[in-house]
């Protein structure tokens, strides 16, 4: 288990890269499962369950969508499972390290007093962001072997694309539910 984090944590750093990684069926579905629940988690912060549940089954099948459209055009398959396992692996990392910002962010909104502003807050939020979509290049570049900048346009482009669903989805969940 350590050596799982170790890796992921080497990821975030840029240190590693997914092929440092056996492909592992535990792995992959525990980077999947582990996923779901932190999604679930973070979102539920600002919205009921089922929402924040339905949310995060969607992200995760969006990336893994994704990520097996791109292996599929680049014609490596065999990349598949190391891929999204580092992939999710590390935004699960990363959405740990969300949890005080997000609940802070919660709280501040409520009208609890906290000791950092909302603009700090927003900053740090900005830094995760930047951070998670410069490890998704970052593995993207070495499991599609492609230069760098061609890395960064297909992160920021999950990355609009989950924010994207993600809005939509909870605007037709607060149309129906309520």
């Amino acid at each position: 288990m350590t050596q799982w984090l170790r890796f992921y944590f080497d990821l975030c750093l840029l240190k590693a890269a997914p092929q440092d990684a056996p492909a592992s069926k535990s792995a992959f579905y525990t980077s999947i499962f582990s996923y779901i629940v932190i999604g679930t988690f973070l979102t539920s912060f600002n919205q009921d369950l089922l929402p924040s549940i339905i949310v995060a089954l969607l992200q995760t099948a969006l990336f893994v969508f994704i990520t097996n459209l791109i292996m599929w055009i680049k014609k490596t398959p065999e990349r598949f499972m190391q891929t999204v396992t580092a992939l999710l692996g590390t935004g699960v990392f990363i959405a740990i390290l969300a949890i005080p910002i997000v609940a802070l962010g919660t709280s501040s909104a409520e009208g609890v007093e906290t000791q950092s502003p909302i603009s700090f807050l927003w900053m740090l939020s900005v830094v995760l962001i930047v951070w998670e979509t410069v490890v998704i290049a970052h593995i993207l570049h070495h499991a599609m072997v492609i230069p760098r900048f061609a890395a960064y346009g297909a992160a920021l482009i999950y990355m609009y694309l989950s924010f994207t669903v993600t809005i939509r989805i909870l605007k037709v969940m607060s149309y129906s539910l309520g």
